[in-house]
């Protein structure tokens, strides 16, 4: 299921029983993709934020209620996650209180109004906040997965210039990021071996999306060193490159080789 149509799990805390459950129904209804849960205290709301068994994608809380108050509801839930989208929609508000809650990092702040046109706001600010949330999570996750990677990536933007190298890439070629990090790419490479590659890899990304062969990178002590290389074309005209030393490459085959050979 793609993320645009998967559901949305709202908590949704008032204190007030007749409302927070009429709040629920009209949210789902603006939104069917909303699948409304209510609370009316907070102590009930943390106990199911801090439940591994509870999914939620969403808090959304009154501000004035008896007990704890949404801005302390706020903080609690930022100590344990600061990114999920929690929404104060509140009909006592003030320009005070939307200062703080913005200082305290709540996501959007919304004032309780008459009538039935504020739910289908409120619904679609819901879905905007999780949608983003969600997208940034991913990115996070894949930038994680990338940094983690035992082989060197970076990435080449459309102007031919590193926009991103993991660690492994950076320790590969003996730099730090800050010195990476807007180089042309063709600047690890020893010269003739840069219009090698421009003249035959190039090309073939154009033609085929990919390449994948041995290469010779460029330390930033100045010394050479043989690596095996795969590239792929982005969508935006750039490309992605993973490498890894040509040495240590050979030396896990024959690990490998020699494992199997025990077996």
């Amino acid at each position: 299921m793609s993320s645009t149509n998967a559901p949305i799990h709202v908590l949704y805390v008032d204190d007030d029983p007749a409302l927070v459950d009429l709040v629920g129904e009209y949210l789902e209804r603006e939104v069917e993709r909303l699948e409304v849960d209510t609370a009316t205290d907070v102590d009930e709301a943390l106990e199911r934020f801090h439940d591994p068994d509870e999914q939620i994608d969403c808090i959304v809380s009154d501000h004035e209620m008896s007990g704890m108050d949404g801005l302390a509801f706020l903080r609690a839930v930022r100590e344990t996650d600061p990114h999920l989208p929690f929404l104060i929609y509140t009909g006592r508000g003030s320009e005070e209180v939307a200062q703080e809650a913005i200082s305290q990092g709540v996501t959007d702040y919304m004032q309780k109004a008459r009538g039935m046109a504020q739910y289908a706001v409120l619904a679609n600010r819901i879905v905007q906040a999780v949608e983003k949330y969600r997208a940034e999570r991913d990115t996070r996750r894949r930038l994680l997965a990338l940094e983690t990677a035992w082989q060197g990536i970076c990435i080449v933007d459309r102007g031919g210039e590193v926009e991103y190298a993991n660690s492994a890439f950076l320790d590969l070629y003996g730099y730090r990021e800050d010195q990476l990090l807007g180089r042309p790419w063709e600047e690890l490479y020893p010269a003739a071996e840069a219009e090698r590659l421009r003249e035959e890899v190039l090309p073939r990304l154009q033609d085929t999306g990919g390449w994948a062969g041995e290469s010779v990178g460029l330390h930033e002590t100045g010394e050479t060193f043989p690596q095996t290389m795969s590239v792929a074309e982005l969508p935006d005209g750039g490309f992605v490159a993973a490498a890894d030393h040509l040495d240590r490459t050979r030396e896990d085959g024959r690990a490998t080789l020699g494992e199997e050979a025990e077996d």
